[in-house]
């Protein structure tokens, strides 16, 4: 399956989701619940904001994708939102979606595909997480070369500075937004039967090839058949759909998603409601237990997943 017939798939299927979320979200409580006890937030590496990007399906058919950024704090129940230009068969998949996120969480991407108007002027645009700004990033005028096109972009996992960026004759570059210059860093190693679907691996941001007639990527392990989870900040994202997930207890929702973290406890964002609630279980426990003070209402009345939940970023060590 091609990145594209897997988007449409994955959105239809949203489309369906919150359909039924909407059908089933029409009293106060939660269509599905294991049992919860209240707990206060744990830890210094999870107190403060969490970023969670809803998607939505929009238009006539669910053709348009709008990612709906909300920093989250379970704490205090402050939530901040920014809503993002809608995408027309975006190409980020639900597990590429992290890498349109700075490591800081302070700019976000709209896709891995770079806008046409943006590729015409040697451009891409950043948008911020944290009000209304956008940043242009001139790759073109920063690499030197006059005639650069870019065609796909991705923030790096770990260094908020990074962005890696694909133009269109494949070569790869690697952008310093701080140091305002984009560096060649190899050309990417097409031949005959094979393609650049915009793709990038979800765990490093390196951009990766595929085959038109079969699952082979490289580097090897990306695409369809890549089952790993998202790592970030030493844990695991969070895929929930509906069923049951293993080695955790009966989910408290039906529409949440969240994050694993490196000590085994995991952190659940229930949505099925117009506000958020926080919830946490132990590694091998048995209860999720509720998490400070739920959001305002803030979830879209048309999501259709939530694709990433990202922990607090951590403090810079004073020096």
């Amino acid at each position: 399956m091609t990145f594209l017939s897997r988007t449409r798939a994955g959105l239809a299927g949203g489309v369906l989701l919150a359909v039924a979320l909407l059908a089933a979200g029409c009293g106060d409580e939660p269509s599905a619940a294991g049992p919860t006890e209240s707990a206060s937030p744990s830890s210094a590496a999870t107190d403060g904001y969490w970023l969670l990007r809803f998607n939505t399906a929009e238009g006539a058919d669910g053709e348009e994708s709008r990612a709906v950024l909300v920093r989250y704090d379970p704490g205090t129940g402050a939530a901040q939102v920014r809503r993002l230009p809608g995408v027309l068969a975006g190409d980020a998949y639900a597990d590429q979606q992290a890498l349109l996120l700075s490591a800081d969480h302070a700019w976000s991407l709209l896709d891995t595909r770079v806008a046409d108007a943006d590729a015409k002027a040697g451009r891409v645009t950043l948008y911020a997480v944290d009000g209304e700004g956008q940043r242009a990033v001139p790759v073109r005028t920063w690499s030197g070369q006059p005639g650069l096109v870019p065609a796909a972009a991705a923030f790096d996992p770990e260094n908020p500075s990074l962005l890696r960026v694909v133009d269109s004759a494949n070569r790869v570059w690697k952008v310093d937004l701080g140091k305002e210059k984009a560096t060649q860093d190899g050309t990417l190693p097409l031949k005959d039967g094979w393609i650049f679907g915009n793709g990038f691996d979800k765990n490093t941001g390196e951009p990766y090839v595929e085959s038109i007639d079969s699952d082979e990527t490289v580097p090897a392990g990306n695409g369809d058949s890549d089952l790993r989870p998202v790592r970030r900040q030493g844990g695991t994202l969070l895929s929930y759909d509906g069923t049951p997930v293993e080695g955790l207890p009966e989910m408290p929702c039906g529409f949440a998603g969240g994050f694993t973290t490196k000590a085994g406890e995991t952190w659940l964002f229930c949505a099925d409601t117009p506000s958020i609630r926080a919830y946490r279980v132990e590694k091998g426990g048995s209860t999720w237990k509720q998490v400070g003070t739920p959001s305002r209402d803030v979830v879209p009345g048309v999501a259709s997943e939530l694709a990433v939940v990202l922990p607090p970023v951590p403090e810079a060590p004073v020096s």
